[in-house]
């Protein structure tokens, strides 16, 4: 069998160097001479990124580079007093951007760091960056930790679960699968093929027990409360038994559509 032909990995130039002022300035005056970025990208090596910053910083400074920066700094490890108060910040609001937390170290503390030099150090003390996790800022905490109580109370409880049948809706259209994040070489964007048109969505809703699923109904569209109800009171229901029996205890979450005192009453009225 002949050898296949295996492509030679190259070094991109762009990493790992210092880029001149000179270089900067000619890549601008090129641009601005009417070549386009992907050629000047594949003929000196710079992103289009770069590019736009430098342009940016002409127009302030008169120059591609900031003759003066007041908040670059050098790598260094900040002081464990700055550390802690770097953990704080995002303790309280973990989405602060480092152009954010920088100014913050240089007004509050007196450090001046870089970007980069902020990124290493972020990561060095094991804050690293992450897609944020969003949670319902209307949530009482004091009543989730009632909740938490009372289920661990075996007066009231099996311990064993038994009792829950938890409901909830999940919808799915075109879009539905399409991945966020990606990789791709330095100076060129990632890019994923996806539809941009979500056709026609479909909503589940199902009731699962510690056994499995004891009811399912799909849509097609959104479930709104007047479906959630009949789904419940025709399907659920009529297989749950009154507290504290097994399948007695239903359990939702804060959906505005399971906000219903019908409902509830319907409920109680079943001795669930």
């Amino acid at each position: 069998m002949a050898d296949l032909a295996l492509p030679a990995l190259s070094y991109h130039p762009s990493m790992y160097r210092k880029i001149s002022l000179d270089l900067k300035e000619c890549a601008l005056d090129l641009w601005h001479a009417g070549w386009s970025l992907a050629d000047i990208r594949y003929a000196l090596r710079v992103s289009p990124a770069s590019m736009y910053r430098w342009d940016e910083l002409r127009d302030v400074f008169g120059q591609a580079e900031n003759p003066n920066p007041l908040l670059r700094g050098w790598e260094r490890i900040v002081s464990l007093a700055v550390l802690d108060a770097i953990r704080t910040v995002y303790h309280h609001e973990a989405s602060v951007m480092l152009d954010e937390l920088r100014w913050y170290l240089a007004i509050h503390h007196d450090v001046a760091i870089s970007i980069s030099a902020l990124q290493a150090t972020l990561e060095r003390a094991g804050l690293t960056r992450k897609r944020l996790q969003k949670l319902a800022a209307e949530r009482d905490e004091a009543r989730r930790a009632e909740y938490r109580a009372c289920i661990r109370n075996l007066n009231l409880f099996s311990g064993t679960g038994e009792e829950f049948v938890a409901v909830d809706e999940s919808s799915k259209d075109n879009c539905t699968l399409s991945r966020i994040y990606g990789r791709s070489p330095i100076g060129t964007p990632a890019v994923s093929y996806e539809p941009f048109v979500r056709d026609t969505r479909y909503t589940l809703t199902a009731a699962i027990t510690i056994e499995g699923y004891i009811a399912a109904r799909v849509v097609e569209g959104s479930m709104n409360g007047y479906g959630f109800f009949d789904f419940i009171a025709e399907e659920v229901l009529p297989q749950m038994r009154p507290y504290p029996e097994p399948w007695s205890v239903l359990v939702l979450d804060n959906c505005r559509i399971h906000h219903n005192d019908l409902l509830m009453d319907v409920l109680n009225d079943a001795g669930a």
